[in-house]
């Protein structure tokens, strides 16, 4: 703002000097070129460049307010995304430690005969199927072809493993929310396994 001042002050008074220029030397009659004349027309070239320069700094100034507008407007919008995302992924984060807090606190309730009536297998299939949607979200395809082999390896029948229907209806859910499926091997065979696993009716719960 102060260059922008300086510029109209310094075209004012540009514009005066010109003024008591022209005003000497209107009452020459002669259309000759001499001295006077060029300083004339010099002093009103220099005004007009100078105005037209004072104009455009204050348009493209303007222009490039509004562009800085526009970039600091679009960067808290991003910081915005990045933090209800951020948000958003340690809400998932407490949620699923917590359902594995569960998990494994139901595995120990079976082993001690409190809570009988879902198979202690189902606890192996859901937290090894936990363990290979882990690995396939930090993109290590290794680990999860040795789980879902694991997997293949221990139902060997599943026509005679008993499972609520509830309980196979979440497992087979769990494919869903594997990362890159198709970098796993074998990992269609392992679902084709668990939908034959024989279904019974849900444990009735006790009001």
């Amino acid at each position: 703002m102060k260059v922008n001042r300086l510029t109209l002050l310094v075209s004012i008074l540009a514009i005066g000097l010109s003024v008591i220029a022209i005003s000497t030397s209107l009452p020459r009659t002669e259309m000759s070129f001499d001295y006077l004349g060029f300083i004339t027309g010099s002093l009103g070239f220099l005004v007009t460049v100078l105005l037209g320069w004072n104009i455009y700094t204050i348009f493209d100034f303007r222009q490039e307010r509004q562009d800085l507008n526009a970039y600091f407007d679009e960067q808290k919008q991003s910081v915005k995304a990045v933090g209800s995302d951020l948000r958003m992924t340690f809400k998932n984060q407490i949620a699923n430690v917590s359902l594995l807090e569960k998990h494994i606190s139901n595995v120990y309730s079976y082993m001690m005969g409190i809570n009988t009536s879902i198979p202690l297998l189902f606890y192996y299939i859901h937290l090894t199927l936990g363990a290979i949607i882990n690995s396939a979200q930090s993109e290590n395809y290794d680990n999860c072809n040795l789980w879902v082999n694991e997997l293949l390896a221990v139902i060997k029948e599943p026509e005679v493993i008993e499972m609520p229907i509830t309980s196979k209806m979440y497992l087979l859910k769990s494919f869903t929310m594997i990362y890159h499926p198709e970098s796993i091997k074998r990992l269609d065979e392992l679902h084709r396994v668990i939908a034959r696993l024989k279904e019974i009716p849900d444990p009735e719960t006790k009001d």
